[in-house]
């Protein structure tokens, strides 16, 4: 079998990419179109990763560049349904943090300094406004926060299958139980991939199917560093549990406030369009791994703290837990570029951030890969940066 661009993983990171490379191949002359087929070990895209986020879009990031993203992500959330004709239920309810810290507090001014050198509104709250405007939470101990109106929510699955239809319509091939078991690389140059059917028996004897492909793309999330060392490559890129509790609506919480953080702790409270309650966000000290298995044992603990910030959440119904993965690196910046391997380009580890900046993200790697310029520099989230002290310091701000 043969192709032109293999796409590693149907998240969201992997059919924005694809959509956008796909949308710049139609108006290409027929003879030189490029084929793309993106391959996915699950049953269905957007099973991994995508299907577990909760969906927030912020402006509100220490790194500049973070920024940057979002502003080119923003406004294609805002022309989705409209571009994409799939609905998102996006949503401007704005991202509040809150912080006893004196060092975060400070961060959270330099944060608004930064946005408003970008031209983007935000405020900073002491304690008596924050009280004044969202009685529910615990205010007592608090040295005040951020808020920025412009930071949202969108639906994930929607934007996931926003962009899984229009990739079909231009002409992406997307293959589900198919699970990449190795990538050949030679003379350093990326040949071929080779997987196997998840859907029916394998035995022993089964050869793997391969297909020879001029460019791979790995953009297999939480998998990203396994399908690298495939290749020969060593990315330090780890990925990481994280426990959402889901629980009923309380009519204290009113449905329209914004996203709430608790800077000192991680804790988060995230109402759902129907007021749904999601919480999480104090399990930052676990190990790596891609067990997705619920720990109880962090109930208790995760509880209290939630109960210290939001006290009306001792009386909160717990209708599940579920667990994601996000992917982390020792820098915080994701990972956006061709390898040392030509034609091998991996795209991932943006740390939970990777919905609300998979529109930037799929267009940038699009751009590198048919040579065009890129809306910003992604020098920064050069896969290389790690062996490479000069593209190391261009990851520093």
């Amino acid at each position: 079998m043969q192709t032109d661009i293999i796409i590693i993983g149907a998240g969201v990171i992997g059919l924005s990419t694809a959509y956008h490379l796909a949308r710049q191949n139609s108006t290409l002359k027929a003879h030189s179109k490029l084929r793309i087929m993106i391959l996915e070990k699950e049953k269905f895209h957007g099973a991994g990763s995508t299907a577990q986020c909760t969906g927030g879009i912020r402006y509100q990031f220490t790194n500049p560049i973070n920024i940057q993203l979002t502003q080119i992500s923003y406004p294609y959330f805002l022309r989705f349904v409209a571009d994409m004709h799939y609905p998102i239920y996006f949503r401007q309810r704005g991202y509040l943090f809150v912080t006893n810290s004196q060092e975060r507090w400070q961060e959270l001014h330099e944060i608004h300094n930064q946005l408003n050198s970008f031209e983007i509104p935000s405020q900073l709250f002491n304690r008596d406004e924050i009280y004044t405007a969202y009685p529910f939470i615990s205010t007592s101990d608090l040295l005040g926060g951020s808020y920025c109106a412009l930071d949202a929510y969108a639906d994930p699955y929607g934007v996931m299958e926003g962009y899984y239809r229009q990739c079909r319509k231009l002409g992406v091939q997307v293959l589900c139980n198919a699970e990449v078991t190795d990538i050949n690389v030679k003379n350093n140059q990326v040949t071929s991939v080779l997987f196997r059917p998840t859907n029916r028996p394998i035995s022993p004897t089964t050869e793997p199917n391969e297909i020879n492909a001029t460019l791979v793309i790995n953009t297999a999330g939480p998998h990203l560093h396994l399908l690298a060392r495939m290749a020969g490559l060593e990315l330090p890129v780890a990925p990481y549990r994280r426990q959402v509790y889901v629980c009923s609506p309380m009519p204290i919480i009113p449905a329209q406030v914004p996203l709430l953080v608790d800077l000192d702790t991680g804790f988060y409270l995230h109402v759902e369009k129907n007021g749904v309650l999601l919480l999480g966000g104090t399990d930052r000290d676990i190990a790596p791994g891609l067990e997705t298995v619920v720990d109880r044992s962090r109930l208790t603990d995760f509880i209290a703290t939630a109960i210290k910030r939001v006290p009306a959440l001792e009386d909160a119904q717990i209708t599940r837990i579920y667990t994601g993965i996000r992917s982390l690196t020792p820098d915080g910046l994701g990972i956006l570029g061709e390898t040392k391997i030509k034609n091998l380009y991996c795209v991932g580890g943006f740390g939970g951030n990777g919905f609300m900046h998979a529109p930037a993200i799929g267009l940038i790697t699009a751009c590198l890969v048919l040579g065009k310029q890129p809306p910003l520099d992604p020098t920064p989230f050069s896969p290389n940066r790690f062996t490479d002290a000069t593209l190391a310091e261009k990851a520093l701000f």
